[in-house]
Formats: structure tokens, sequence, C-alpha cells
């Protein structure tokens, strides 16, 4: 079905001789490329409520766009509502759309806002050349057109510039003026701070980009949503009280297909059949993924903040967002703090599954639902625990919290976390407490930065990961079992990290044993120390402790069982064994 694109092109191939002269007019249009992308703008066929019911689609050409040829004209993306011109997160419901008080967008840094009642589409340059845009309004549906094309008014007459270039996000708001911060968070130009991704949970109206700090706005390529061009935002604040860090925040929402209301993507993407597809049948596209990551990306290069630390931190839909989306790029994120969450997604937004593009479908699913490549079923890639037990490699430390009673996952999934990440000798640490979804994550999550605060880990720097900690709580399986409070691997601090070849060490310490303790150790993120699997080393303690051990097939060594004393730090050693 393709969400019925051909069906609207098809309507449109002979709609210029339909139109009656002079009945609506899309005029003003205007087209300009700017990194990557032809930003086109116009102005709308009606204003206020009379607009209410009008929706636009953008047209591309090679060529100069004239009711006569406009059959050949390729139909980039429909179903724009009237005034789009609105500033993204101000105009999600159509009353916000009306409502003259709210802000429309800037498209260029320190250029004024759009006109009221203006449209606004964004097509991502796909090969260097020439391009040619025209703008025709439609009813409701997408499948009427309302305007004839008109060169100048409703057509460019002039050719584009174009070139595959990065796209780049626009500055619409300054930290040093914007908010009531603004004295507290400004950007002060400091290089290499650490970064942290601060996810938001689910709001239903979108969700804020934090009222403080640098303000962006971009518009996304195809590979950022179900058409080109769907609008976002995002914020950059620095810290100024205790260590300075940069923190950003985003919006996980999209703007509604039917061009009234909000649609949350789980910090996903949703399932859907996005413009141009080669496929039918609806499938599950990271789209916002694919927004953080280009973000990510950008606003480290842009800061200069420090890429080794990377940081990652969300309650309830964000805690899902820290876990399946920043927990799978050790590449980019030394750590990620995800509390109240979901490690097993069991939610799939929907847009469209029956091929109309006012068809908006959000539910729990219980049967497959193909990823993309048409391949992956979409629940088995968002299993975190299966996740981690098929990866080996460094991963970000991870530190979650639950609690005992929320019912938003079923507590076996934090035992199969837990479990998994043990039998991978990964960096983790989790607390729980016995309360519920909406009060469970401040306290428990305390109890996890105390011992393990961000600072203690970057991309470049070596850790111990810990298991089997004898002073562990006691979890159960289910909610009414076991501990009501409690943590595992909490307490343990280290020191004076020695990674080098042929050699590891660490300085290791619990502050919560009351007597001897032991704890499992295997030394994490290595940059020098690279022992090869079936390598024989040799382990010594400060408490008089030595041993042999064999590393695995992923070349990671484990001491069983290291002994740590009360207020004492055990410095455990590991060397290569003597051919």
């Amino acid at each position: 079905m393709r969400m019925k694109w051909s069906i609207l092109l098809a309507a449109g191939l002979a709609f210029a001789s339909s139109v009656r002269a002079g009945e609506l007019k899309v005029t003003g249009i205007q087209a300009r490329y700017q990194n990557g992308q032809v930003f086109v703008t116009w102005k709308d066929v009606a204003e206020g409520k009379e607009g209410e019911g009008y929706r636009y689609s953008l047209y591309r050409s090679d060529q100069p766009i004239t009711a006569e040829n406009f059959d050949k004209a390729r139909l980039c993306y429909a179903g724009v509502p009237n005034n789009s011109a609105r500033q993204f997160g101000y105009g999600f419901w159509m009353k916000d759309r009306l409502d003259a008080s709210k802000p429309t967008a800037v498209i260029e840094e320190g250029g004024q806002p759009l006109p009221q009642w203006s449209g606004l589409a964004v097509h991502t340059v796909e090969a260097d050349g020439k391009g040619y845009y025209a703008v025709v309004a439609t009813d409701e549906t997408w499948g009427k057109p309302l305007t004839a094309v008109v060169p100048g008014q409703s057509a460019t007459a002039e050719a584009v510039e174009e070139k595959v270039a990065p796209i780049q996000p626009i500055k619409a708001g300054d930290s040093k003026t914007r908010g009531q911060y603004a004295r507290s968070c400004f950007i002060s130009g400091k290089e290499n701070l650490p970064l942290h991704l601060i996810i938001h949970g689910s709001q239903g109206t979108g969700g804020a980009a934090s009222d403080n700090g640098d303000l962006y706005l971009y518009f996304g390529t195809p590979q950022m949503g179900w058409r080109d061009g769907l609008p976002g935002i995002f914020a950059v604040m620095e810290t100024h009280s205790g260590a300075p860090e940069l923190r950003l925040y985003s919006r996980d929402a999209i703007e509604n297909p039917s061009g009234n209301g909000v649609i949350e993507t789980c910090w996903f993407g949703y399932f859907c059949v996005p413009v141009g597809a080669a496929h039918a049948e609806p499938r599950a596209y990271p789209f916002t993924e694919n927004r953080l990551e280009w973000m990510i990306k950008w606003v480290t290069a842009k800061y200069k903040a420090d890429p080794a630390r990377v940081y990652s931190s969300g309650q309830s839909m964000g805690g899902m967002g820290s876990t399946q989306f920043s927990f799978r790029h050790p590449e980019l994120f030394a750590a990620v703090y995800p509390r109240l969450g979901r490690v097993k997604q069991t939610w799939l937004p929907a847009i469209g599954r029956d091929g109309l593009p006012t068809s908006i479908q959000q539910r729990n699913w219980s049967k497959p639902a193909p990823m993309d490549d048409g391949k992956t079923d979409y629940f088995q890639r968002m299993d975190t625990v299966r996740w981690v037990g098929e990866h080996h490699e460094d991963l970000p430390f991870y530190g979650w919290c639950f609690g005992k009673t929320d019912t938003v996952a079923p507590w076996t999934d934090n035992a199969e976390m837990v479990a998994a990440l043990t039998a991978g000798h990964h960096g983790f640490a989790f607390s729980w407490n016995y309360e519920g979804h909406s009060s469970a994550g401040a306290a428990s999550m305390g109890e996890v930065v105390k011992y393990y605060p961000s600072e203690k880990f970057a991309l470049d720097r070596s850790y111990p990961a810990f298991g089997h900690s004898s002073i562990d709580s006691v979890m159960g399986k289910e909610r009414t079992e076991g501990d009501k409070v409690g943590g595992i691997n909490l307490g343990f601090d280290w020191s004076d990290v020695v990674d080098e070849p042929g050699k590891w060490s660490a300085k290791i310490s619990n502050a919560l044993a009351k007597a001897d303790m032991t704890v499992d150790v295997t030394p994490r993120r290595c940059r020098k120390f690279k022992p090869k699997a079936g390598e024989k080393l040799r382990w010594t303690s400060s408490t008089g402790d030595s041993g042999e051990v064999v590393a695995d097939a992923w070349g990671l060594v484990t001491v069983e069982k290291l002994k740590i004393s009360p207020g004492q730090a055990t410095t455990l050693t590991f060397t290569s064994a003597a051919p």
C-alpha cells in the first residue's frame, strides 16, 4: 500500500484542469538550500480556523514544474498541516496551530520567525544537482488536490542549487539569555567536558526539551522518520555546580500524521510504512534511535565534549530509552543509568497500520513484528536480557533501579537481567525498594550512583566488574520473594588501576562490608591488558591469596571469591604466567 502514495499521486495527475481559477491559492513559495536540505516555505490558502482542514503536498522536479508537466514531478511527501511554520512542540494539536501567541520556527540562525499562516516543508538532498519545487493544497484525506500549480506562486521559477551534505540543526535560543537558569547553566565554551544525555519519561504532550540552554531545531532525514523533514528539537546546557558537565535534552515525540496530536515513540521509533518504502507491509523502524545517535555525535563535535565520557539516564519511558538505545551503543556511552524502565520492551508504537495516514495505533503486541530489515523480530531485538547474552564485548556500565511493587514490568525481567550481566562478567549494579512506579526511582537510584558515579567511567579507562558478591541482597525471582529492599554489587570502590601489556591491578574495597566478604572480579574496558583466549595468567592479592586463571573465549579473566575485609582495600594483580 505504501501509505497509498500511488493513489495520492494518481489523484493529482490531472488536477490542474479540475481546479477553478481563483478559488484557492498557494502563494509566495520560496526555496532555499542549506546544509544538505532544501527549505520550502509558502503562504497557506487560508488563515485561522478556516484553514484547519487543509493539508499540503510537496513536489520536486529537475525541471520547472507547471500545470502541463506536473505529472512528471515527484511527490516528496503529503499531509503537511495548515500553519506548519509553527515551532515544533507548540503545534501538535490543531488548537495550538490556531493560537497566534505561540511561536513560529526560525529556519536560519539569527533569522526572523516565519510569518503566521505560512507553510514549511523540508527535503533532504539525495544527489548533487538543481531542483524545482511546487506545493499543492489538498483536503484532509491528502487525496483531493484543491489548488493549481502556478509558477512563481505555488511553484519555484528558479532552480535551487543542491548538494549532498550533513544536515545541521538551527540554533533558536542561547543559553546565556534563555530560561530562568540562564545565569547558572550557560555554555562557558570549556572543552572536554563530559556529556550527559537525559531522556524524559512519558508525558503524553511530547515532553520538554529543557527550558534552558542552547536550543536547536532540526529537520530529520528519511532515516529519522516516516517521512523526510520531520521536525525535532533539543537543548544543550552546562552545569556549573560540582563537577561541570554538558547536558543534552531532547524530545521523544513526533507530530501525528493526522496533523492533530502527538505520538510518543518510546525512544525507539514506530511500526509503519515510510514514504517511498519498497515494501507494502508495515515494519518497525528505529527512527528515534537514529535521531539520538545523530544528535549525540553532533553535540559532541560542536561543543568539543569528551567523547570518552558520554553518559545517559532516564526514568520510566526514559529508562527504556536508556536501556534500548544508550546501553546498546558501547562505542558512544561509558555508563547508563535507567530508572524504573523495562529491560524487555513489549510495547510498539504504530502509525497507519491500515495504510491510512490518519490511522494511529499504539498498543501492546502479542505477535512478531518485523524490523526494518524485514527479518528480525522487533520483540527479540528489544529483549535486552537476550542481547546481553549475545554480547561479551565491553558494554557501558549499567546501573539501574526498580520498585518491587512496580507493575510496569515483571520483576522476573530484572532477575534475568542480573543473571545475564553476571554470567557475561559485565560491570553493573542494581538497587530496589518496595515502592511503585511513581516513587521508587530517586531513593533506590541513589544507592547506585553513590558507589558508581559517572565520573568513575570513561571509554578509555579500565575498571573492575563485580559479580556474586557475598553481601548481595536476595532478589527473589518473584515480587513476593527475597528482600523487600536491597541491591546487587553495591558498596564497591576501586583506585590505582594499572592497565599495561601483561599486567592489570587495582585496589578494591567495599564500604558496606561488616565482616570479611568475597566477590568475583573481572577487568573490563582494558586498553593495554589484552589476554588471548586460552592464555594462562597468574593472580595475586594483598591478602596473600594467589592462583592461576585462564582467559575465556572472549579474552576475559576472572578471579572468583576475592577476599575483602571491612575498612581495608585488597589489591588484586593479574600478570602473564611464565611460559
